[in-house]
């Protein structure tokens, strides 16, 4: 008996005796919603859904096996562990999906299970780029899914039916990721149909998007501004037949001319053919306006001033317009011939109208003198022309100033220009801006600067002399050179130069520049009253070296005595003139000091008042400490006295032999570490020749020694032996 069988007898008989009163009546009890339904319990399982370990209630009832009705707690995403039922999925009836009960052999979510794949796997496996569950023709997810490929699609290609452009292959397939995206692909047959105008003729470019777009496929609008020839102004408004009579497109001329003949060669006022006008209509015309406005900035005579109000006729009445002439006195000469103030042909005036006359406007001619040799500056610009022309004389006219300022030069007597023989060329002194005289000294051989600016000219030329005055200080300051006698300037022999000392700032506080000289003055030289060195009266000729003034500071020094010494009289070996107080530098002898020496007074090495000649041999300051030592014993031992062997001058203790250069390597090799202190070895402290191996190598290892050594010819077991063999302690 099947489980479906057995509970559907244990169901009747359940009913049967709750009919006849068997059973007390009670509410039935449903099953414990808790446990699942135990499959091993049953001998004969009949469970049809496998594996699935779930509530029987989630789907049936108590109250009937079937129909099974699903429950709202049953989530399809958990049990199916993650297909959510969405949309039609969440309507459609389960075997709808699972063609078996045991749902553990569903071949899984993947939409090609359920849905036929017509693209044939030409646009992927994933279905939710242009369905949705909520309905699998879904507009808007197609739409938008093409916005990310190829060709997005806007206007009426969005409400088109996908059929409608993914049409069949010969093979009868529908093509889908190779469909081409250039319009004539589509559009082909409306191309070479449309005869307003003839695509096809006219050679138009295939691709539809210049002229139509996907919102109107008529009134296509094509854009002159990516041809040769945008259109502007009325051209803009013109039907392409206007320029494209019997449907020519290409090749279509951009020349002016080539539309506008008509209009060029019936035009007489003014007859461009006759004059002969360029054909380049946009010269004078526009888009906008086909009335003239010739600009006659492109031209070699641009319009200014009055002449841009002037009607062309006015210039223009002989018909003339090619090789007109730009002269002036082309169209003035009348005006050049009959003007009498000034008379302009007697003057010999240019023809230039330019020179004095402006377009703006005609009267109030004004000669711009910036031209000329002789530019108007000063009191000059406000004089009328006659002030300096009553003669007639403009062409020639003399531009020296004595020309116009004779009776000024003449009667000038203070100074007086002609007896002092003062150049004529009054600039020299006098400015058109002020004729009050202003002579500039620094255009002569002596600048005047400091006090000599604010003197009178008197207090230098009183004698009348302006011409070849001597520059000489001396000229002028004798006076005070001879008088001077704090120094006495012609005792000591001083220069005539009063420049050396005295500046024209001010005369007193003389101050004379050393630097100039064979000595320099540098520190506590520079501080020192002249008197402090040339008490004597000598300045020429004084002996710069230090003793010359130091002797006294030298004989007198008795710590270090320099006298007995013999030091030298060069004061700077060991004196600066910034400290007195001696800083001698030991590394310019023999003997530079290095580590501990360099703290050591004087007398630590010069006790006995020996400085020249002083040995620099480490013993012979380190004599009695080389004599006193015992350990080891440096006499004793017959070590060397030059103690750089194994001292240095940065510390005198931890002294260290340097014996792996020449001798037995100890602070390398094997016997590195191996030792502590000399005498490990050197049993003899007086005497460092010998040495003993076996401190180390015991007789203990004697037996063991010898066995290593057999048949090596000399060999005996002590340390002279050892040493021969290996000189640097190598077993090889």
């Amino acid at each position: 008996m099947t489980h479906r069988t057995r509970m559907s007898v244990i169901f009747a008989v359940f009913v049967v005796a709750l009919a006849f009163g068997w059973l007390v009546v009670a509410a039935p009890q449903a099953p414990d919603a808790k446990a699942p339904y135990d499959r091993e319990a049953d001998e004969e399982p009949d469970y049809p859904h496998g594996d699935l370990e779930a509530d029987c209630l989630l789907c049936h009832s108590d109250q009937g096996w079937r129909p099974a009705h699903i429950s709202k707690e049953f989530d399809h995403k958990q049990m199916s562990k993650g297909f959510a039922l969405t949309g039609a999925h969440g309507t459609a009836q389960c075997t709808g999906c699972h063609k078996t009960l045991d749902f553990a052999q569903n071949k899984g979510a993947s939409c090609f299970n359920c849905h036929l794949d017509v693209h044939r796997s030409e646009l992927g496996n994933d279905c939710a780029r242009c369905h949705t569950t909520v309905t699998f023709v879904d507009r808007s997810q197609q739409i938008n899914m093409h916005r990310t490929g190829r060709f997005p699609l806007s206007g009426a290609h969005s409400t088109l039916d996908c059929a409608s452009c993914h049409i069949s292959s010969a093979q009868g397939k529908r093509v889908y990721s190779g469909t081409p995206t250039d319009c004539y692909a589509c559009h082909r047959a409306q191309y070479e149909a449309t005869k307003d105008p003839d695509h096809k003729t006219a050679g138009f470019p295939t691709d539809c998007a210049q002229c139509h777009s996907t919102r109107a496929w008529d009134q296509a609008i094509f854009d002159h501004n990516k041809t040769d020839f945008p259109l502007t102004g009325a051209h803009r408004a013109q039907a392409c037949p206007a320029c494209h009579p019997g449907g020519k497109f290409q090749g279509t001329s951009t020349d002016c001319y080539s539309c506008h003949r008509s209009n060029y060669d019936g035009t007489t006022n003014p007859n461009h053919k006759s004059a002969g006008f360029p054909t380049d209509c946009k010269r004078c015309h526009t888009t906008t306006n086909w009335n003239s406005n010739f600009d006659h900035s492109t031209t070699d005579f641009p319009l200014t001033g009055a002449h841009r109000s002037q009607p062309c006729p006015a210039c223009h009445g002989d018909g003339v317009y090619n090789g007109k002439s730009t002269a002036c006195y082309s169209c003035h000469k009348p005006a050049y011939d009959g003007t009498t103030n000034p008379n302009h042909r007697a003057a010999g005036f240019s023809t230039d109208c330019s020179q004095c006359h402006s377009t703006t406007s005609w009267d109030g001619a004004n000669f711009d003198h910036t031209g000329t040799d002789f530019p108007l500056t000063g009191a000059h610009r406000n004089q009328p022309c006659d002030a300096c022309h009553a003669d007639g004389v403009y062409n020639g006219k003399s531009t020296d100033c004595y020309s116009c300022h004779k009776p000024a030069y003449d009667g000038t007597t203070n100074p007086n220009h002609r007896a002092a023989g003062f150049p004529t060329d009054c600039k020299q002194c006098h400015t058109t801006t002020n004729w009050d005289s202003n002579f500039d000294h620094n255009t002569t051989d002596f600048p005047l600067t400091g006090a000599h600016r604010n003197q009178p000219c008197p207090a230098c030329h009183a004698d009348g002399v302006y011409n070849g005055k001597s520059t000489a200080c001396y000229s002028c300051h004798k006076p005070a050179y001879d008088g001077t006698t704090n120094p006495n300037h012609r005792a000591a022999g001083f220069s005539t130069d009063c420049s050396q000392c005295h500046n024209t700032t001010s005369w007193e506080g003389a101050n004379f520049d050393h630097t100039g000289t064979d000595f320099p003055l540098t520190g506590a030289h520079r501080n020192q009253p002249c008197d402090a060195c040339h008490a004597d009266g000598v300045y020429n000729g004084k002996s710069t070296d230090c003793y010359s003034c130091h002797k006294p500071a030298y004989d007198g020094t008795t710590n270090p005595n320099h006298r007995a010494a013999g030091f030298p009289t060069d004061c700077k070996q060991c004196h600066t003139t910034t400290n007195w107080d001696s800083n001698f530098d030991h590394n310019t002898t023999d003997f530079p000091l290095t580590g501990a020496h360099r703290n050591l007074p004087c007398n630590g090495c010069h006790a006995d008042g020996v400085y020249n000649g002083k040995p620099t041999a480490c013993y012979s300051c380190h004599k009695t400490d080389y004599d006193r030592t015992t350990d080891p014993n440096h006499r004793a031992a017959g070590f060397p006295t030059d103690c750089t062997a194994c001292h240095n001058t940065t510390t005198w203790s931890g002294a260290r032999f340097e014996h792996d250069a020449d001798y037995f390597p100890i602070y390398a090799g094997t016997h590195k570490g191996k030792w502590t202190n000399c005498s490990d070895c050197h049993t003899n402290s007086n005497n460092y020749a010998e040495f003993s191996c076996l401190g180390c190598h015991p007789h203990s290892d004697k037996a063991k020694t010898d066995g290593d050594h057999r048949g090596v010819s000399g060999y005996s077991y002590d340390s002279r032996a050892c040493y021969r063999c290996h000189p640097r302690g190598r077993a090889d």
